[in-house]
């Protein structure tokens, strides 16, 4: 059987929101009609909701500002959004020119903690994200994360959603594979209950803890435990 450790990127191994907030504002720079004046901490309240870039515009059109966050769940994207989520890339891009970009991340715990397990079982670990794969891919090369496999905001939109391409990649036959996913978004995770042997919930990232939220310490003893037991398991099979 195989063994495969899924992980979130945003709230999970870096808290980029204020990479998100200088990227969103580089482009309200370049756009008078978006909004100018969105601070930091009105921005990280909004992010909490964020699962797509083009949600970002939600924020910064004055025209398309909603009454409430909670409405984001129900918004259908436009023209103008996913013109904004265009922009906002290409607004990444220029800024991932500069080679210290990463910089600009912010290693959590966790991924300091996971780190070791990266570089010497990438083939045990993937990271699913709706961001973009090439900034993930900077990223975990400037913090030395090893080569795991990385599935971004393209694959997310051509299969539809975090869960139709863990589906995809056959992560979730359980007669063949063990698989452990852990999020930091409960929208993201949901889906993945009964799909997968262990669904995490990580109490650091952009969404609200809750009972069932585990910290870094706990889901990393988990991952740990369970990375030794199967790969001992799968050494046994080959040997015998």
């Amino acid at each position: 059987m195989e063994f495969k450790c899924i992980l979130d990127f945003d709230g999970v191994l870096f808290d980029t929101a204020f990479e998100a907030y200088s990227v969103c504002s580089q482009h309200a720079k370049a756009n008078t009609a978006l909004r100018g004046d969105v601070s930091f901490e009105e921005f990280l309240v909004f992010r909490s909701m964020v699962t797509d870039a083009w949600q970002y515009n939600q924020l910064y059109n004055p025209a398309k500002r909603p009454n409430a966050i909670a409405d984001l769940r129900t918004i259908v994207p436009d023209g103008e959004d996913w013109e904004f989520s265009r922009a906002f890339f290409a607004a990444r891009e220029e800024i991932m020119a500069e080679p210290d970009w990463p910089k600009i991340m912010s290693p959590y715990e966790f991924f300091f903690l996971m780190r070791p397990l990266l570089q010497r079982y990438p083939q045990h670990f993937a990271i699913l994200s709706t961001r973009n794969v090439d900034s993930i891919r900077g990223t975990l090369r400037y913090f030395d994360a090893g080569d795991v496999e990385i599935f971004g905001q393209e694959d997310v939109r051509r299969y539809g959603s975090k869960v139709a391409v863990a589906k995809q990649a056959g992560w979730l036959q359980a007669e063949s594979c063990f698989c452990v996913y852990v999020d930091d978004m409960r929208a993201h995770l949901e889906p993945f209950n009964g799909l997968t042997h262990l669904a995490l919930h990580a109490n650091w990232g952009y969404d609200e803890g809750g009972p069932d939220s585990m910290n870094a310490d706990q889901i990393f003893s988990i991952i740990s435990s369970l990375t030794k037991v199967m790969i001992d398991q799968l050494s046994g099979a080959v040997d015998a």
